[in-house]
């Protein structure tokens, strides 16, 4: 349900952000329909300890976890959007590792994809990575 709540903030334009003193401030919350701010309510905790663990993902984690926000529709990153474009090897990794993940239970995008990764997902993550890091040294 964090994933879901936290996709629709995000489609409807919603940023999220944590301020200096530990507390989440939502921006642009007039662009979300009442009925997602009401459904957030509830699961407050939820989402800030979900929010927490992504701002705490450094390196290959959060490469992966912007592709796959992206990739969902959940928020627009153009530079994801660019490397997948222009590099058809990281693209079919990324396709490696989400078959990866399917294939260790993962079946709900609304689901938190990490706890179905292995050893091969891992390695496929950190190639992926790799050529991200590249990719964005050649772009500059």
């Amino acid at each position: 349900m964090v994933l879901y709540v936290l996709s629709q903030i995000w489609k409807f334009g919603g940023v999220i952000e944590r301020l200096p003193d530990g507390q989440l401030e939502l921006k642009n919350h007039e662009k979300i329909p009442g009925e997602v701010l009401k459904a957030a309510e509830p699961i407050f905790g939820e989402i800030d300890t979900y929010l927490f663990s992504v701002e705490g993902m450094k390196g290959a984690d959060k490469t992966l976890w912007k592709m796959i926000v992206a990739l969902c529709g959940w928020q627009k990153n153009e530079s994801i959007n660019n490397f997948l474009n222009h590099d058809e090897t990281a693209l079919n990794l990324f396709m490696d590792y989400q078959s990866k993940l399917a294939v260790n239970g993962w079946k709900d995008i609304y689901e938190d994809w990490r706890q179905y990764e292995n050893d091969e997902s891992s390695k496929l993550k950190k190639e992926i990575h790799a050529r991200a890091v590249a990719f964005a040294k050649g772009a500059k």
